[in-house]
């Protein structure tokens, strides 16, 4: 089966190229530059924009079975992002969905972001109203309308996935990812002795192992009957971030036998409001159990932060 992955690259999409290529897999990885190509993964590479449609139609003149669109504007904090992530978001989402129509893929599988739904929901499910509160969210909305308006006109099958928080390590030091919260504490541990947070450490997300998500992938690739679907991906399951950051310090303690302070910002006297999102569909369609790895990808975080210096 041929699997095209845009982003594959990426902080998420490397770990599909990954593990679609140890599984057998026909992985063509679509990226804008090949700077940060991973080594040791069987799978060709096509250098294409997808914010260009005419070196699109050029480039993917191949057979593909499915699509995992992961391509993204994720860096939210650079100059311009409103536009950049339009671009690349949005419009470069239909023009991949232009280029696919008649190519009479299995499905295309679009990576959307539980930030679609806002902060005012304390229980969320798929059937939530969204309340985009930012660019990186609302764009995403666009590209799903997108994804949905190409199934009606061409009969273009999808599974829209709005994901949660995902973690592991980076599989390399030049990843540019180190702001995510997991990534960050470690990072911070292991170059300070010590973690300060911003806030008072009550803020609450939900996280879900990345090779957990690589398993639902795998499932929705190869089951024909589950198309035309939007589905909540996370755990169910919430974390504060003091409780991530105690996490840290069990296991640099473990590793470096030295203490860790861990200092919150007292200051910050907000009530943080805690989104759970209901994962039951995807479990039901699925049949997946989630599995808590954090532990053990914070020391391999140690190990690369290591291995890096």
């Amino acid at each position: 089966m041929n699997v095209l992955i845009t982003g594959g690259y990426g902080f998420i999409g490397s770990f599909f190229t990954k593990y679609f290529s140890e599984k057998g897999y026909n992985v063509y990885v679509l990226e804008k530059t090949i700077s940060n190509k991973l080594i040791g993964f069987k799978h060709k590479t096509i250098v294409a924009d997808i914010t260009n449609l005419k070196s699109l139609k050029q480039k993917l003149d191949i057979k593909i079975d499915i699509c995992i669109h992961t391509a993204a504007a994720a860096d939210y904090f650079i100059e311009n992002y409103s536009k950049i992530s339009l671009d690349i978001n949005s419009y470069g989402t239909r023009n991949l969905l232009e280029v696919l129509k008649n190519k009479n893929i299995k499905k295309f599988i679009y990576f959307s972001t539980i930030h679609i739904y806002g902060n005012k929901y304390k229980n969320i499910t798929e059937e939530t109203k969204p309340n985009p509160l930012n660019d990186y969210a609302l764009t995403h909305l666009f590209a799903e309308y997108y994804v949905k308006q190409y199934s009606q006109l061409f009969n273009l099958p999808y599974i829209i996935l709005r994901m949660t928080n995902s973690y592991a390590c980076p599989l390399s030091s030049n990843s540019t990812k180190w702001y995510l919260v997991l990534n960050d504490l470690a990072k911070v541990a292991f170059e300070n002795n010590k973690i300060v947070l911003n806030s008072n450490g009550t803020p609450k997300r939900d996280f879900i192992w990345i090779y957990d998500v690589c398993k639902v992938l795998e499932i929705l690739t190869n089951k024909d009957n589950i198309k035309n679907e939007t589905f909540n991906l996370g755990t169910g399951k919430l974390y504060s971030i003091l409780n991530l950051a105690e996490k840290v310090k069990k296991v640099f303690f473990e590793t470096y036998n030295k203490q860790l302070t861990i200092t919150i910002n007292k200051e910050d006297k907000k009530n943080h409001i805690a989104s759970l999102v209901s994962v039951d569909k995807v479990k039901k369609h699925t049949g997946i159990e989630f599995t808590e790895n954090i532990e053990q990808e914070i020391l391999n975080l140690f190990k690369l932060l290591k291995k890096s210096n």
